[in-house]
């Protein structure tokens, strides 16, 4: 077993996104590139359980990454499932991110999460930590 795959279960929030919530996060990208992005959003989500390969590193990231910098009111879901993504990016050694610097930046998001989703945050920061 891999390490991504001994820390699915706190990253099941992945399975769940919606098609509307995919949409949402392709939307922060430039209109023009919306499509690419909510087809590789949809893989990486699906058949690839949350890992990127490596020509995805534009083409969902970009968008992934930005979906995780802000939480924006009504799109708590789409932060947390941009944040995961991040997670697992940086567990995997595919983006250049300081887990622990990530974290710190966006605590006070965190922490304003509904209870569910800030346990989901929590569970898979500790968990891709320890990976």
């Amino acid at each position: 077993m891999d390490a991504v795959q001994a820390i699915a279960p706190p990253f099941a929030l992945l399975a769940t996104a919606s098609p509307r919530e995919l949409d949402w996060i392709a939307a922060l990208g430039r209109t023009a590139e919306h499509a690419r992005h909510r087809e590789a959003l949809e893989q990486v989500v699906g058949a690839q359980h949350g890992r990127l390969h490596e020509d995805q590193m534009w083409f969902p990231y970009e968008v992934i990454e930005l979906g995780a910098m802000q939480c924006e009111k009504g799109h708590e879901r789409e932060f947390v499932l941009c944040t995961l993504l991040v997670f697992i990016a940086a567990q995997a050694d595919q983006a250049e991110v300081n887990l622990d610097l990530h974290f710190d930046d966006h605590a006070t998001a965190y922490e304003d999460l509904p209870p569910v989703l800030r346990d989901v945050v929590l569970d898979a920061y500790e968990a891709s930590r320890a990976a």
